[in-house]
């Protein structure tokens, strides 16, 4: 019985999570980043040379490189926090409001940013 009342309160909190404006839109506007990462990689896969630019942080030469098929791991840590901010953020949306839309935007935010290097390292290679 308590774990029945358990599971009704928290689909009960996960329902009233997304119908806040703001989560659905965050929500909606993070897919579309994300299907905007997947899209560009399938269309200009074939054109990319082997090697890739993608570990900026290490020192100048070949170790920034990697291969093509590396630069899936834009879209995959998007999904990835997505998922897991968008967890997380549902279960604290009770107690703490304002920490639980900071992580929504947050994971909005990541998606941007891995869509604006991903274009801007398949720019640099074309």
């Amino acid at each position: 019985m308590a774990l029945k009342k358990s599971l009704f309160f928290h689909l009960s909190t996960l329902g009233r999570f997304w119908q806040e404006k703001i989560n659905a839109q965050v929500l909606r506007w993070n897919i579309f980043f994300i299907f905007l990462q997947l899209g560009l990689l399938v269309i200009k896969f074939n054109s990319l040379p082997p090697q890739v630019p993608l570990y900026f942080s290490l020192p100048w030469g070949d170790q920034r490189l990697t291969s093509v098929s590396s630069l899936f791991l834009l879209p995959s840590f998007s999904i990835l926090i997505l998922v897991l901010n968008n967890f997380i953020s549902q279960l604290l949306f009770t107690t703490s409001l304002l920490l639980s839309r900071l992580l929504v935007v947050f994971s909005l935010v990541f998606s941007f940013l891995s869509l604006i290097s991903l274009f801007q390292i398949i720019i640099l290679v074309s």
